[in-house]
């Protein structure tokens, strides 16, 4: 019988790296891995989208039927879409935030976001906040990304968790940033990372006022417990813990991911927690 192991950050890093030395080839694995959090779940799918890594998105050393919906409407065209209970759901940056025909998809989207989060028992104020801070990332990825085309949206809530991911396959942070004559010579992409993060830090440079969007999701994030991981190029910036700030935040080189990828995982206030 089959062992089976829960889909993670680490274990995505791990089956990247061993496709990509060719030790995934055999037919029946000794275990397989079940993607409960679609953080890991959509950053795999990044991976496999690339083309280099395209065999990873059928490989045997993935459960079948764990998030089977949310993957099989992930490889198809669908522009929107909720499980039957509109607790899980993705939406593709297809839709242009400058038309005014396309805020009913994108208002429905952060509106089942936010009640799927008040559903599992966070306050109302913290859900706004947290469909807020998708919201706001999704301008990030028509702004900066130069594909915008390529991104989706994408919430579960859970046992009394809400997590959320913003993912595009676009240019990248260091690219983005090379674009300011300030951060011309910027050449490492987890020094890149810690940058973008930062007040007031875009392509646009400093002196411009832009790119607070970042402050804004850590403030949202302020009385909870959250992991938090920034993906882009060789590296990953990983934050944990309550109250979530660049002051404890770690960069760690990683597999080469094209794009920019955002996974937020944040638990209940204790308090909410235990009337929940």
């Amino acid at each position: 019988m089959d062992s089976h192991a829960e889909l993670t950050f680490d274990a995505v890093d791990d089956l990247v790296g061993a496709y990509s030395r060719g030790r995934l080839e055999q037919p029946r694995p000794s275990h397989r891995f079940v993607p409960g959090a679609i953080g890991p779940l959509i950053e795999l799918a990044y991976h496999a989208q690339g083309g280099k890594f395209a065999g990873l998105s059928t490989s045997p050393w993935l459960d079948p039927v764990a998030q089977a919906d949310l993957r099989s409407t992930l490889l198809g065209t669908t522009v929107c879409w909720f499980d039957h209970s509109h607790h899980r759901g993705f939406l593709r940056t297809v839709v242009n935030p400058l038309d005014v025909r396309d805020d009913p998809v994108r208002t429905g989207f952060l509106l089942a976001g936010r009640k799927a989060a008040e559903a599992v028992g966070f306050p109302v104020p913290i859900a706004q906040s947290l469909s807020a801070a998708i919201r706001e990332m999704e301008s990030n990825i028509h702004e900066h990304s130069q594909r915008p085309r390529t991104g989706v949206l994408a919430y579960q809530a859970n046992g009394g968790g809400f997590e959320f991911v913003i993912a595009d396959e676009g240019i990248g942070v260091l690219a983005s940033l090379r674009q300011a004559p300030e951060f011309k010579n910027l050449s490492d992409h987890g020094r890149a990372l810690h940058a973008a993060l930062q007040e007031g830090v875009s392509r646009h440079g400093r002196a411009a006022n832009r790119g607070t969007g970042f402050k804004d999701l850590f403030l949202g994030l302020t009385s909870l417990n959250a992991n938090l991981r920034f993906r882009s190029g060789d590296h990953a910036l990983i934050i944990r813990g309550p109250s979530p700030n660049l002051k404890t935040a770690q960069l760690v080189q990683k597999p080469f991911y094209q794009g920019f990828l955002i996974s937020v995982q944040c638990d209940l206030p204790a308090p909410s927690r235990a009337r929940h």
